[in-house]
């Protein structure tokens, strides 16, 4: 029962998404949007592609197509960039290298077929969705790491300054920190800061 409130909440979600479709005016993009019309999504249309994507865009449709190969698409190095799912006419080596580099989920075979097309949307969604959920993660274990270097640069300082033992210098922290109602690390820098600044 979860699993299909999942996909319910998956297919809301998607209906929610400003897509931008960069492909050529052909029967590809005839039918790849009649089939995003079908399915709810709101869309825009681009070709070739844009040198900045319009505010707001949530998933790109691309055409991995010679010229949008030989055209630098410099909001793809951004690290808030959007997902990207590749639309695909042939495979080699070259078209191989342009989706890895788009670092795409899933692709859309050309010709474009109905069958195929949410589930790209949904898989390269729920896809994105989980990359960012690990990324945040990451930055919140290093942002932690970091804090706990302070922290433990500002103990020392204190061991050194004070002659405190290791735990009678971390409670003096602990108790400023909850008197100040300030982090115990933002009481840290101010105790490094007062320390560099005596010179020790």
């Amino acid at each position: 029962m979860t699993r299909i409130n999942d996909s319910q909440a998956i297919f809301k979600d998607i209906r929610l998404l400003r897509l931008l479709v960069i492909h050529p005016d052909d029967a590809d993009r005839e039918e790849l949007t009649a089939q995003l019309s079908r399915i709810g999504c709101s869309f825009s249309c681009s070709w070739p592609a844009l040198d900045t994507l319009p505010q707001g865009t949530d998933m790109v449709l691309m055409s991995v197509h010679p010229d949008t190969l030989s055209q630098p698409c410099s909001w793809l190095e951004r690290p808030n960039a959007p997902p990207v799912i590749p639309i695909v006419a042939f495979e080699n080596p070259i078209t191989l290298a342009a989706v890895l580099h788009l670092n795409a989920f899933t692709t859309i075979a050309s010709p474009v077929r109905p069958a195929g097309v949410l589930t790209a949307l949904a898989l390269t969604l729920h896809q994105s969705k989980q990359r960012r959920s690990r990324e945040h993660y990451i930055q919140r274990l290093e942002q932690k790491a970091a804090h706990q270097q302070v922290i433990h640069k500002a103990t020392r300082a204190l061991m050194d300054t004070r002659r405190l033992r290791e735990d009678e210098a971390y409670e003096v922290l602990r108790e400023r920190a909850m008197l100040q109602r300030e982090p115990i690390e933002s009481v840290a820098r101010q105790v490094l800061k007062a320390t560099e600044a005596l010179g020790m």
